[in-house]
């Protein structure tokens, strides 16, 4: 009763894990392959530049997007058990990306300095943007449905 007309999040189809998988085995090697071909045909003529400001983007997304549907695909057998499970693993993953964004900075002087290197705080401003908006949305999106459910139990209640 309390799930009518709540909104719903629906995980992805379970073939989709397959999708996960492919892209992260063969990912990076395509991206690759893309690469070497514009930068063979001249499409890429400053690779130098072009490395300093894609490097990152083209490593991150075949992984980001394989682990997405690994992590937002149905298992086989998708029962109370597992979302329970999956609730709890998600909740313990936020609670690491937490710390972890945190404490990054310092774990980025230590490591500096170790190095010789002078001591710079790292650019984190974006990483701890995505953290702050998944963790208002977290924090609404769990207020709002605790809210309506609330009210449905006490309109069951009457």
């Amino acid at each position: 009763m309390i799930e009518e007309g709540a909104y719903h999040t629906q995980l992805l189809p379970y073939r989709y894990k397959k999708y996960g998988y492919w892209i992260l085995i063969l990912g990076l090697p395509i991206v690759a392959a893309i690469v070497y071909l514009f930068k063979s045909t001249g499409v890429i003529a400053d690779s130098r530049s072009f490395f300093d400001e894609w490097n990152d983007t083209l490593v991150y997304y075949p992984l980001i997007i394989g682990m997405a549907l690994l992590v937002f695909s149905k298992e086989k057998q998708e029962d109370e058990m597992v979302q329970s499970l999956r609730y709890k693993a998600f909740v313990s993953g936020v609670f690491f990306l937490v710390i972890a964004l945190l404490f990054l900075p310092v774990f980025s002087i230590i490591v500096g300095f170790a190095e010789g290197k002078s001591i710079e705080m790292p650019d984190v401003g974006g990483m701890l943007g995505a953290l702050f908006l998944l963790l208002i949305y977290t924090y609404l999106s769990f207020k709002y449905n605790l809210h309506r459910t609330r009210r449905a139990l006490e309109t069951d209640e009457e």
